[in-house]
């Protein structure tokens, strides 16, 4: 699936589930936004670790709300690593270029969101773990299924375990291929078979 049906199939999600405040944690350049603000979000939050891509945030969305810091289960800092595709920047350890960030908990960041979008990169469980989860209704989430890749994405099976756990169903795959992924941002040719899953999860009830 193309980058921009993810997005469109996204938006639609979101407009069917009338969302006041969705917070996107790993925003990057804010590809996403127009399609979520079309959707009739009336808050968003943009989450971005990375300096210059945060600057340029505020500068193209101001009516946006944009958080320059990482996201874990716990306040402080950690060590950013930066490749040269920067959206796959990753907390886990790994090659490319290094900042120290401030990190932040989802929960303090945006207590009152009602949706979250969370890619970033392999880090996805501790943002979960840390999520403000009495007002959301609505979650993406990037997982990976058919290969180990800590520095993308958690399994699928413990991203769905997890969120079932929270009272959340899935109503929405969509798929890309993990070895394009890896030719495109690495230069790897890798020959898995493996899928990158963004899934949506809404709340049951």
């Amino acid at each position: 699936m193309r980058a921009v049906e993810i997005r469109e199939r996204l938006a639609s999600h979101v407009a069917r589930h009338n969302i006041n405040h969705l917070v996107f944690v790993g925003a990057h350049e804010g590809e996403e936004v127009p399609h979520l603000l079309a959707a009739g979000v009336r808050r968003l939050t943009l989450v971005e670790p990375i300096p210059a891509l945060a600057e340029a945030l505020r500068r193209r969305f101001p009516a946006c709300d944009v958080v320059e810091c990482a996201c874990s289960d716990q306040a402080g800092t950690a060590t950013l690593h930066i490749p040269a595709k920067t959206n796959m920047a990753t907390l886990v350890d790994s090659d490319g270029d290094t900042v120290e960030v401030p990190t932040r908990r989802l929960d303090d960041i945006a207590p009152d969101a009602d949706a979250a979008v969370i890619d970033v990169q392999g880090h996805e469980m501790p943002v979960l773990s840390a999520a403000p989860w009495d007002s959301l209704r609505l979650v993406m989430v990037e997982t990976l299924h058919g290969v180990d890749d800590p520095t993308l994405s958690p399994p699928y099976a413990e991203v769905a375990g997890y969120m079932a756990g929270k009272g959340f169903v899935e109503v929405a795959r969509l798929t890309r291929d993990y070895d394009w992924i890896q030719r495109w941002a690495y230069g790897r040719r890798t020959t898995t078979g493996a899928e990158v899953r963004d899934v949506i999860f809404t709340r049951t009830g």
